[in-house]
């Protein structure tokens, strides 16, 4: 992110984040890849610098350990972002995924039960979107939201993202998850939006805004348990050519419904092309 150190609040500066966020500018690229080679898992979701294991050590020497104030950037991202808030609009999939039926689950197990199986499905969707080249943005109490930015996801970011989706929902087969009657919903969109930091102060964070993103939380929350929701343009845009169900679905604030295609859990892995 070299090149992005120079802008401004104001957004004269918005074609350097673009060109960083589409992963043309090779500073975060080249940070991520070295970083990559570091274990472990949680990381920064900007320059995936790892927050556990060895690596945790390393990034702290270096001031890349988490951030007090964002848990989810380190302390160099979050500094540089808070220097720098801006960003652009640029092309990206968007994964929401959530638990369905969390308030039954809730109130016949404990707490501490509720919360591991939370935490257990939140440890299996992130190696599923780890491994399809997304960025968890925010854990969301029972759900996930994903980003599949170009600089992170390459330009097959909406292949990724329906991969991803399809990964997320063979996670959730894992047997204590199924025990604990874990089903999930997900939802897959491809659009423009808004990325890049958003929010004041110490609060700042590194996430997307807009439409695009409106619409993948929508189809995360209509998706009903072990369905995969995604649009028809994140489809299209994915090279998705095989014959799946289809479906309509009214979108709020929307004149026209959206045209979405439907995976199952149980068809969801015979859907990956060979």
């Amino acid at each position: 992110m070299d090149e992005v150190r120079t802008a401004d609040p104001d957004g004269k500066h918005g074609e350097l984040w673009r060109q960083v966020l589409n992963g043309t500018d090779p500073g975060l690229p080249r940070l991520r890849r070295m970083w990559g080679h570091v274990p472990s898992s949680p990381r920064c979701k900007l320059c995936a610098a790892p927050f556990r294991g060895l690596g945790r050590v390393l990034t702290r020497v270096v001031m890349h350990g988490s951030s007090s104030s964002n848990p989810l950037l380190c302390n160099a991202c979050f500094g540089q972002i808070r220097k720098i808030p801006g960003g652009a609009e640029v092309e990206i999939s968007v994964l929401f995924a959530d638990i369905r039926g969390s308030t039954g689950i809730a109130e016949r197990t404990s707490a501490s039960e509720f919360r591991s199986l939370v935490q257990h499905f939140y440890h299996q969707a992130a190696k599923a979107i780890d491994a399809n080249g997304g960025v968890i943005d925010k854990f969301l109490g029972d759900g996930i939201m994903v980003l599949f930015v170009p600089v992170f996801s390459g330009a097959s970011h909406p292949r990724q993202a329906v991969r991803a989706g399809e990964a997320v929902l063979d996670a959730v087969g894992d047997p204590k998850l199924v025990e604990g009657g874990v089903r999930v919903g997900v939802g897959v969109h491809t659009g423009d939006a808004f990325v890049g930091a958003i929010g004041t102060g110490d609060k700042l964070d590194f996430s997307a805004l807009g439409d695009t993103v409106n619409v993948a939380a929508r189809l995360g929350s209509d998706a009903g348990p072990g369905e995969l929701l995604i649009t028809d343009a994140a489809w299209r845009a994915a090279g998705r050519e095989e014959r799946a169900e289809r479906r309509s679905l009214a979108v709020k604030g929307r004149a026209a419904p959206l045209d979405v295609v439907v995976l199952r859990a149980s068809s969801a892995s015979a859907a990956l092309p060979a």
